[in-house]
């Protein structure tokens, strides 16, 4: 079989070449160059290096799609959009079905790939003839919960074969295949075109760049009070503690974010917890999979609560906790689960 491989470069994806390659198949690697504040047309960034030297030495065709116009315009300009209007964006949940997906989709078109096989932990099942992803037995590595944006005509190609490995397992695979310098590979931590891991000084860096300049503003007590000042409403996100400049006699906690005022609400923890908010721009499998509550998940790695999922629109979902959670965030992605099978997300509103 022909199959295109996501080729980001890093140990998982290398690892998922060589599987393929030794179970026969014709493997298509694709590198997708995206758009990074450290990028430069000078220099080409070390994990397309990486890639292409591995595709030479497994002898498989490989190819570099340059998508670092439409990253930028679409998951970037998505980014700064999201914080300027007092959200805190999910730029993973938003790039892989509309950029990253979408571009392995149209080159397995064109290289006529049947399928389309990345490095993610994850697995596909098929009920009533429809597809859905499923959690990886590594539950530390599996990456589900980015995914529930991506549509059946991306989903009934997929191909996960690290689905029954832990991280571990995939290292010594690396190692007995000779490639020890993959197993050793620097894993990429927080967003993937920003240095380091705080965002704030990327955010000030472009909003200048385009005169944007968001001043001072006031922090207020659930009563509306001005109780100190913020650096712009834009530097901040819900649940937020640390790194508000206050001293205060309690712990106090980001629960509110005007921007149209550029005032933060701060307020005990006890203001962060919830029983029901609304998601937008949701994907979902089948409607028919949320007659009964479902499993919710609100961050990456925070453990499912359960809750009911009533359709108000075709955009819109309302969701209720059976027990209330803390620091649902706007613009962050929830997504719904059945045990191990994905359900499909959304946008918090």
């Amino acid at each position: 079989m022909r199959i295109l491989l996501g080729m980001s470069g890093g140990t998982d994806s290398s690892v998922t070449a060589m599987l393929l390659k030794e179970q026969g198949h014709e493997v298509v690697g694709t590198t997708l160059r995206t758009w990074s504040e450290c990028d430069t047309e000078e220099s080409e960034p070390q994990y397309i290096a990486n890639a292409r030297h591995l595709a030479q030495k497994l002898q498989i065709e490989h190819h570099i799609a340059d998508v670092r116009k439409e990253f930028h315009d679409t998951v970037v300009k998505y980014f700064q959009t999201e914080y300027l209007s007092g959200r805190t964006p999910h730029p993973c949940a938003f790039c892989n079905p509309n950029v990253k997906w979408k571009i392995l989709l149209d080159y397995a078109n064109r290289l006529n790939c049947e399928r389309i096989a990345t490095g993610h932990y994850n697995g596909i099942t098929e009920r009533n003839g429809k597809f859905y992803i499923t959690t990886g037995v590594d539950a530390e590595k599996e990456q589900s919960f980015f995914l529930w944006g991506l549509g059946q005509d991306v989903l009934r190609r997929a191909l996960f074969p690290l689905s029954n490995l832990t991280k571990n397992e995939v290292k010594q695979i690396a190692i007995k295949y000779g490639f020890s310098n993959v197993a050793n590979l620097k894993e990429s931590i927080g967003i993937c075109f920003i240095q380091g891991t705080d965002y704030r000084p990327f955010l000030k860096k472009i909003l200048e760049s385009e005169g944007i300049n968001i001043g001072e503003g006031y922090f207020i007590d659930r009563n509306g009070t001005k109780i100190g000042k913020h650096n712009g409403f834009p530097y901040y996100t819900i649940g937020q503690r640390r790194g508000l400049g206050l001293v205060p006699k309690e712990p106090l906690y980001v629960t509110n974010i005007n921007a149209t005022a550029n005032e933060i609400t701060l307020g005990p923890i006890t203001d962060l917890y919830h029983t029901e908010f609304k998601a937008i721009d949701y994907n979902i499998i089948d409607k028919n999979d949320f007659k009964n509550p479902v499993d919710v998940r609100i961050r990456y790695r925070k453990q499912n609560a359960k809750g009911k999922v009533h359709f108000n629109s075709d955009n819109e979902l309302t969701i209720e906790l059976i027990e209330p959670e803390w620091g649902i965030a706007p613009g962050q992605a929830v997504a719904f689960y059945n045990g191990d099978i994905l359900l499909g997300g959304g946008f918090i509103k």
